[in-house]
């Protein structure tokens, strides 16, 4: 079921510089607590989830850890101004194959612990995803569109001073042209969300049915595509790639001191993950 997308979550902070090696090496409790937000585990279902995390964990830093890695030396080694718009949307499509893998060597777990839960817990998660759903929906999805693009400028904003330090009133207006491109899909994610649930409602009640339940679990787990409603895939793509334009266009006129930062964070990002190999 969808409970394992918060450990992809981790790992994405991780390769993004927002984790630590407390965390890392702590991930199981984290993941299980997070998951009992959802749904009350039995003490045999946590020790279970704990042990299969464990071996996520020590497949995933002998041999993802060094991906991460040599992904950041690529980047480091891209002069600025030899960035292009192909060059990101490569590197993008890297990091999403990172988090492939790492749902596809979880899959056959999540899918045998969901197969542990018992009907009370199958009801339990129901209404807590559903719920969790609708406070998503009513943060972000209800917006309209000036107030969703504002937020989409905040926070490219924001990372972009995670990663440059600053950003520049030049910067700033490249952000807000940015914002007027990107394509709103809330109405889309909101379909998305209404299918996700009736496909789990499904699960929940046929679940005892391997060939209606067993499809619908890989698809939650590893075709998430298979819920997008019309047109969302292709605005994803256009929004991707008119992310990779601007972003061009923003490291074209970034300072000498933004691009030193950059690649000093790129270089301490570097040494965290490296840190967590030992």
């Amino acid at each position: 079921m969808r409970k394992c997308r918060w450990l992809v979550l981790v790992i994405c902070f991780l390769f993004t510089g927002c984790g630590t090696k407390f965390a890392y090496n702590n991930i199981g409790w984290f993941v299980v607590s997070y998951i009992e937000d959802f749904v009350s585990l039995s003490n045999s279902q946590e020790s279970e989830l704990e042990e299969r995390l464990d071996i996520l964990q020590k497949w995933h830093k002998e041999t993802q850890l060094p991906l991460y890695i040599s992904q950041l030396e690529a980047i480091r080694n891209v002069d600025r101004s030899d960035m292009n718009p192909a060059f990101i949307v490569g590197q993008s499509e890297e990091t999403k194959e990172h988090i492939r893998s790492i749902v596809n060597k979880f899959a056959p777990d999540i899918y045998a612990l969901s197969m542990q839960l018992t009907p009370k817990q199958d009801s339990e998660f129901l209404k807590n995803f559903r719920e969790k759903q609708q406070d998503y929906y009513e943060e972000r999805l209800l917006l309209n569109d000036e107030d969703s693009r504002e937020r989409y400028r905040n926070r490219i904003e924001e990372r972009l001073e995670r990663w440059l330090g600053s950003v520049s009133k030049e910067q700033k207006q490249i952000i807000y042209t940015w914002s007027l491109e990107w394509v709103n899909t809330n109405d889309n994610w909101r379909q998305y969300q209404n299918n996700t649930y009736q496909d789990l409602t499904t699960l929940m009640e046929k679940k005892s049915d391997l060939h209606i339940a067993q499809p619908i679990i890989m698809n939650l787990l590893l075709n998430n595509e298979a819920y997008y409603p019309d047109e969302l895939e292709s605005k994803l793509n256009k929004n991707m790639q008119t992310s990779a334009k601007f972003l061009v266009d923003i490291a074209a006129i970034s300072s000498d001191k933004q691009w030193a930062y950059f690649m000093n964070e790129l270089e301490s990002l570097k040494g965290t993950l490296e840190s967590l190999q030992e």
